[in-house]
């Protein structure tokens, strides 16, 4: 029987669509710890990009999750 290989990326990273939609929600989700305050989508969508393809959380969220 032949074995397959998986590429490594596929099996760090979720398909492009979840990804986005991942991003999305994250990006959302900063804007709401704003408080709304609009002119941010970008700067919002870019660190939820980093946060979740690379791993870069910033290191105040980083202290508020480990005082949960």
């Amino acid at each position: 029987m032949k074995t397959i290989t998986v590429p490594t990326l596929s099996k760090t990273r979720p398909p492009e669509p979840m990804m986005e939609h991942a991003i999305r929600l994250r990006a959302y989700e900063l804007y709401a710890q704003r408080g709304m305050a609009e002119g941010h989508a970008v700067q919002d969508w870019l660190e939820a990009e980093s946060e979740l393809q690379y791993g870069h959380w910033p290191l105040y969220d980083l202290k508020q999750k480990s005082k949960r």
